[in-house]
């Protein structure tokens, strides 16, 4: 998921320069005691600048570390986000720790996927399995009364921020939901594959536990003699996608759905964004499967590489085999650390196999990003190395859907 800007302020020479050299001493730091030196200051300059209301300081330091000091770059950006999810929160004699999380859940339907404002009945039964499958026994817990796609998500850093501080302060005064006016949203287009986003704020008395998976010890489990850690983050998932999963149903009806784990913001956000990859793979195979009453071993796979400055994306042109036209595309964007040297194709290539596409034609070219004037959808490549626009079969009665 690509970072979304917003508008800028003026940007100040001197505090970028000062957040470049904290960053970089954070980088080349040799022992803990010199991480905390550092990473104390550098968050004391992050949320300061968060307070501001304008993030160009935040990013024009990115940008510089970027091209400068791969290891200061990403100390950075670990802090930056560390400022906006997680904080202490006093309230009158009570210390907290308290964090902005995220519940991805990957889906793909042929109708409308749901998004918006969530019904209180929903909201209560989701609560109740996040308490007993998820969070450990003293969280507590706030959600959002929203389903957000990604384009609803807050843009920009210090938005992120000022949504974490609203979820922060609901969860600790001990409040249900936080309501979100929808009139605020961004309009969702409309996709076969996509993600949706439940967020909601934790609270617990510092250093407590937050979630289920971090309790080990026979003190952390009220009236039990457990004396190892009881459960792991896979039987958790397990049932929290158990559960979770049947409370959803009615929300998602006409829709296939995947919940992940629960987590912080952004690393929810960062493994919704890996997976949500060969999940579209999956979706796109198995909406051509049904649509087109063909079994997966009929198609081909054309895949190829997308250039802006360096290597942004790969394009995947779904084909039958004795057809050029593409009928369906997908973009396999790179994700965090991810370039030429990561091996996408290998992983585009065993999703492929995993849905039985096993006819598959890398295209070796480098293209540049190319959209459809009309639609502004991206085009995708054919078996003769052309980039063309997916086109569905007439006679399959199909809206016209893009993929992410």
């Amino acid at each position: 998921m690509k970072k979304l800007r917003v508008p800028h302020r003026t940007k100040s020479a001197r505090v970028v320069q000062e957040l470049v050299r904290l960053a970089a001493g954070l980088a080349a730091s040799g022992s803990r005691v010199e991480d905390a030196f550092w990473e104390n200051r550098l968050a004391a300059k992050i949320h300061a600048q968060l307070r501001t209301g304008d993030d160009q300081n935040l990013e024009s330091a990115l940008d510089q570390l970027y091209d400068t000091d791969p290891g200061g770059y990403s100390e950075f950006m670990y802090a930056i986000e560390a400022a906006i999810e997680c904080s202490i929160f006093t309230r009158g004699d009570h210390t907290y720790d308290v964090l902005m999380f995220a519940v991805p859940m990957l889906t793909w339907s042929r109708f409308s996927i749901p998004s918006g404002p969530i019904a209180e009945s929903v909201l209560s039964e989701l609560r109740g399995q996040l308490q007993v499958q998820v969070l450990a026994n003293d969280a507590q817990l706030a959600l959002a009364d929203c389903l957000f796609s990604p384009d609803q998500l807050p843009r920009g850093y210090h938005l992120t921020h000022e949504l974490a501080r609203k979820l922060w302060s609901t969860a600790v005064t001990g409040q249900r939901n936080l309501h979100m006016n929808p009139r605020q949203l961004a309009e969702t287009g409309r996709f076969l594959s996509d993600t949706r986003y439940l967020l909601g704020g934790i609270a617990v008395p510092q250093g407590k536990p937050m979630f289920r998976w971090q309790q080990g010890s026979a003190g952390e489990h009220k009236g039990s003699n457990v004396s190892a850690l009881q459960f792991s983050k896979e039987q958790i998932l397990h049932a929290w996608q158990t559960h979770g999963t049947a409370v959803l149903l009615p929300l998602f009806q006409g829709c296939a759905f995947e919940l992940l784990m629960p987590d912080g913001f952004f690393s929810a956000w960062r493994a919704a964004d890996r997976l949500a990859r060969p999940y579209s793979v999956r979706a796109t195979v198995d909406f051509l499967e049904t649509a087109l009453g063909i079994s997966p071993d009929r198609l081909r796979a054309v895949i190829a590489p997308f250039y802006d400055q360096w290597l942004e994306e790969y394009r995947i042109g779904f084909t039958l085999k004795d057809r050029d036209n593409v009928l369906y595309g997908i973009v396999w964007g790179l994700v965090g650390d991810e370039d030429e040297n990561t091996d996408s194709v290998a992983q585009i290539e065993a999703a492929l196999r995993e849905c039985g596409v096993t006819q598959t034609i890398l295209l070796q070219e480098h293209f540049l990003l190319e959209y459809c004037e009309e639609c502004g959808g991206p085009l995708f490549p054919n078996a003769a190395g052309e980039i063309v626009h997916a086109e569905f079969p007439e006679e399959g009665e199909v809206a016209p859907i893009h993929l992410h």
